[in-house]
């Protein structure tokens, strides 16, 4: 459980052989490498690289072009079911690999990609003739040739459209030059037909361009009459829209069609073209390569066996560079590894550091089951999960089955809390003759409504309150512990019994007084007094009926008066022997005087949110159902809707919200008293294997 134990696996070779090495590599799998600082290329592996980089960029311009997601969404699981199942490879050598990636991928994304180009031109073609049909709205109602216009041998004739309001300016300025005005369609627009001497052509474009103005013309091969020439572009834009259509439909079939095996054929592409990237540079000298990675120690045999055709090393890391630089491997259990996720999301542990995984795969059920206990929701919630664990790729499972997890123990909570769909679990039809005397299931049901929420009646308000806050005190105290163990394992003996451990006596101290303040009724003036011969919540049931209030009360204040003692000698030493700390004395004692008994309420307190997001829920659900039954019950649509429309509403915002508070309870009550993290994760040599099956033929 946790984090695998790493060795140093080396394997020497012929330089020429480095494409087998890296196909015996890729099929051991486990194999961080170590990247080397060498700068010798193998021509090999660099000639192999560039087809299996051009195969894979051919094939991801298709797929982006057909506009096909890399893994299929959650929507589209929930509301098709799609599954795209794995494909079996078979493989030898990732020679062969890219030689056939070569071969095949025409065979699939030529068509898909003949289409995408057809597609882009029809689309290019429709944007210019939609700006020359711009143009020509302007002047279409002219009825002149203009295939005769420009520079002739003695004249200059061309035609301009400017804005009506510059004409009598441009006429000024080209006095003595013929012009002809024409009103068009926009009364913003006028065209004018400037007949001038070939001398007068510069100014003529002179003059005009000052205007904005540039010298009317339809392209060629278009007709020179501008309202023919409109007709043709209208024309030409229609079949084109309609080609435009056309394609997408074909392409949206050929989606469809080739769908998987794009998918696969990229997929395969990308791990030919990562894993000779990875392995590009292998150290070593200009004839031999040596490659280094790290590998499970598990493992040993199958790396030995994989390379035995050359010569293989392996061994302990002894290298201080080399430590640094070791990856982390989690190792844990199928029901623990859905939990890495949010360990993920903190960062990875350090070598040596605990894993803190194991725990989080303990305390997460029983937070979210807490907050969210209704069996029906619990149970909806989990088939949610299962199917995107069951459906869905990648981290999309891992997460679904996280879901599913959470909706379990929801459900294993909602028998606690006697609740299903906020309706008492003792009155819902099959069980209520399965719970009574004589039923199936009587031997158990005590436990349904353990922790009732049926009346909201003060005392199940406070008995799910203690309940929350007993959670949350072993939760902080498993964070110190952790602490005192990685202090100790750093080698800060004086910290460890300066401040961690008192940390630790001083929060069990300041916990027992709020547990007699409870048990005293809130008498808390007097709690240390003979009269309060009271029990003591949680300690009287541990430590036995002498544990009344006032002896427990005397005991409690001495462990608090000495601990923040020793906090305080223990942080005015560390301050005295690190004065770079910028700790003086005086602030120590506020520190510890203030911030350590105030934090430890405080952390205490936040775990009350267990309890007040279950009332939460069970209030939310209480008015839904109240609701339903003054609307008419069952035979009313209005209600229905109501009831249906609430319990989903409620499901998906308090699903949300529970998530969110139980990550908060981890990370920021529990990560950060003892979790550093910040190791690089172990990288396989190829990346997980969504749309393919790789089968390894020996030769």
């Amino acid at each position: 459980m946790g984090t695998a134990d790493l060795k140093l696996g080396t394997v020497i070779l012929p330089r020429s052989e480095s494409p087998k090495a890296i196909s015996r590599l890729t099929e051991f799998e486990w194999y961080h490498k170590i990247d080397s600082a060498s700068d010798l290329v193998t021509p090999e592996i660099d000639d192999l690289l560039l087809k299996a980089q051009q195969t894979y960029q051919s094939i991801d311009d298709v797929i982006k072009g057909m506009g096909i997601p890399l893994t299929v969404g959650i929507m589209e699981i929930l509301f098709k079911g799609t599954v795209i199942k794995k494909k079996d490879y078979e493989i030898n050598e990732i020679e062969e690999m890219v030689e056939e990636l070569s071969k095949e991928a025409p065979s699939i994304i030529d068509e898909p990609a003949k289409l995408l180009e057809d597609a882009a031109n029809t689309r290019l073609s429709i944007e210019e003739y939609k700006s020359l049909k711009d143009t020509l709205e302007v002047i279409r109602k002219m009825k002149m040739d203009l295939s005769g216009f420009g520079l002739m041998k003695y004249f200059f004739t061309n035609l301009f459209v400017i804005n009506s309001a510059d004409f009598d300016e441009i006429s000024r300025s080209l006095e003595g030059i013929t012009i002809y005005k024409y009103d068009l369609e926009s009364k913003e627009k006028s065209a004018i037909l400037v007949i001038s001497d070939t001398a007068d052509s510069e100014k003529v474009l002179k003059v005009l361009r000052s205007f904005n103005s540039n010298t009317f013309k339809i392209p060629e091969g278009f007709p020179q009459i501008p309202s023919e020439a409109y007709e043709l572009a209208e024309s030409k834009i229609k079949e084109l829209t309609a080609k435009q259509a056309s394609i997408k439909k074909q392409l949206a079939g050929l989606t469809k069609k080739v769908r998987r095996d794009i998918l696969s054929l990229h997929e395969k592409a990308l791990v030919a073209k990562d894993v000779l990237e990875t392995l590009r540079k292998p150290g070593g000298t200009k004839h031999f390569a040596v490659i280094q990675g790290f590998i499970p120690k598990r493992m040993e045999a199958k790396f030995t066996e994989s390379t035995k055709q050359w010569m293989s090393v392996v061994e302990d890391i002894s290298d201080p560079k080399l430590r640094e630089e070791i990856p982390t491997l989690f190792d844990n259990k199928k029901f623990v590894k859905t939990f890495e996720v949010i360990t993920k999301s903190q960062g990875i542990p350090k070598a040596g550091e605990p894993d803190p995984t194991p725990m989080i795969a303990l305390m997460w059920p029983i937070f979210y089951g807490l907050m969210f206990a209704d069996m029906g929701h619990g149970l909806l919630l989990m088939a949610l999960g299962l199917l995107f664990k069951f459906k869905g790729q990648g981290e999309l499972s891992r997460w679904g089955m996280l879901i599913a997890i959470s909706g379990a123990s929801a459900a294993i909570a909602g028998v606690g809390a006697g609740e299903a769909f906020g309706y008492h679990l003792d009155h819902m039809g099959p069980f209520e003759g399965l719970l009574e005397g004589g039923g199936a299931l009587h031997s158990v049901s005590w436990i349904v409504g353990i922790l009732s929420v049926a009346e909201l009646t003060f005392e199940q308000v406070i008995n799910i309150l203690k309940v929350s806050l007993f959670i949350g005190i072993v939760h902080l105290v498993w964070a110190m512990t952790l602490r005192v163990i990685r202090l100790m394992k750093e080698g800060h003996k004086l910290v460890v019994f300066t401040e961690a451990i008192p940390n630790i006596t001083l929060y069990g101290g300041i916990v027992v007084v709020m547990m007699c303040a409870i048990g005293s009724q809130y008498d808390v003036m007097n709690m240390y007094s003979k009269v309060h011969t009271e029990a003591v919540p949680w300690v009287t049931m541990f430590l036995g009926d002498w544990a009344e209030v006032w002896i427990i009360t005397r005991i409690a204040v001495v462990i608090v008066i000495a601990s923040m003692v020793i906090m305080m000698v223990g942080g005015v030493m560390h301050a005295k022997k690190h004065p770079e700390d910028g700790a003086d004395p005086a602030s120590v004692i506020m520190e510890v005087l203030l911030g350590k008994t105030v934090e430890s309420l405080a952390h205490t307190i936040s775990y009350a949110r267990l309890g007040i997001m279950l009332l939460v829920h069970a209030a939310l659900l209480l008015t839904v159902n109240n609701a339903f039954s003054s609307l008419g019950g069952a035979a009313s649509g209005g209600a229905m809707a109501m009831i249906i429309g609430g319990n989903l509403g409620i499901m998906m915002i308090e699903g949300l919200i529970v998530y969110i508070q139980s990550l908060r309870l981890h990370l920021y009550e529990f990560f950060t008293k003892w979790y550093v993290g910040g190791s690089q994760p172990f990288r396989q040599i190829r990346p997980e294997l969504i749309y393919n099956q790789f089968i390894w033929k020996r030769k």
